[in-house]
C-alpha cells in the first residue's frame, strides 16, 4: 500500500529528534552552474551522466563510497575521453556547490540543543573536502560537523538516499523512534522512502527556507 505523508504527518506524536539533508536544505546547490563548469572544459553532455535522480554508475559508486577520487577520475576520463587533469574535474564537480544558507545554520545552531540533531546527505569525498573547510573559512569558528549529533554521508555508509534502508540504519544506530523524528528534504524521492519507514518528513521545495518552514512541525 502506498505510503501517505499527510497521514503519518498528522500522527499526533511530538518530534524529538532532527534528520537534515545537506544540499539545498542547509547548503545550496546549482545543477546548471555544475553543467556550466563541465561545458567549460569540453564536457557537453554531463547531465546524461549525473542529476539529482539519475545518476551513471560511476558517480553512484563515488558516493557510496564503492570507489577512491583516484578511480573516479580515471572513469571519468575514460567516460568522457578527453585528457582531463584532476584538478579540472574537481573544480567542475564542485561547481555543484554555492555555500552555506547562514539563516539556515543559524536557526540549527540555536536548536540543536532541543532537538538531537543529525545530517545525512547523499555526497563524496571530494565535495566533503570542499564544504567542511569552507564552513570555518566563510561561515562561523566552529566545526561544521559540530552542528550533529553524528553526520551520516553516503559514501561512508556504504549506502544513499533513497534507499529505505538506509533511514532504516541510521534509526538503529542512533536509537531513534521513527514517529518521533522529521526528515527535511529537497527531493521528493528521499521523502517518500522516509515517510515509507515512518519517518515524519518536510519536504523543502525550491524557494522554500528552512527556517521558515520547520516550526510548523515541532
Amino acid at each position: 500500500m502506498p505510503v501517505s505523508i499527510s497521514n503519518i504527518n498528522a500522527m499526533n506524536t511530538p518530534i524529538k529528534n532532527l534528520i537534515f539533508d545537506l544540499g539545498n536544505v542547509l547548503y545550496d546547490i546549482d545543477f546548471k552552474k555544475m553543467n556550466d563548469g563541465f561545458t567549460s572544459i569540453g564536457i557537453n553532455d554531463i547531465e546524461t551522466h549525473f542529476t539529482l535522480n539519475q545518476s551513471h554508475r560511476l558517480f553512484l559508486d563515488l558516493e557510496m563510497g564503492f570507489v577512491n577520487e583516484q578511480t573516479f577520475f580515471d572513469g571519468f576520463r575514460s567516460l568522457s575521453n578527453l585528457p582531463l587533469t584532476n584538478d579540472q574535474i574537481t573544480i567542475a564537480w564542485n561547481s555543484l556547490l554555492v555555500g552555506f544558507r547562514k539563516s539556515s545554520i543559524q536557526w540549527l545552531k540555536e536548536n540543536n540543543k532541543t532537538y538531537p540533531t543529525f545530517l545525512y546527505s547523499n555526497t563524496n569525498q571530494i565535495h566533503c573536502d570542499h564544504f567542511i573547510p569552507e564552513f570555518e573559512r566563510e561561515v562561523a569558528d566552529y566545526p561544521f560537523e559540530s552542528l550533529f549529533q553524528t553526520p551520516y554521508y553516503s559514501h561512508k555508509m556504504g549506502m544513499r538516499k533513497p534507499d529505505p534502508i538506509s533511514f532504516t540504519y541510521i534509526l538503529e544506530k542512533e536509537g531513534l523512534v521513527a514517529g518521533e523524528t522529521l526528515f527535511v528534504d529537497d527531493n521528493e524521492p528521499n521523502i517518500i522512502a522516509a515517510a515509507s519507514v515512518g519517518l515524519k518528513v518536510l519536504h523543502l521545495k525550491p524557494g522554500m527556507m528552512l527556517e521558515n518552514e520547520i516550526q510548523a512541525y515541532l
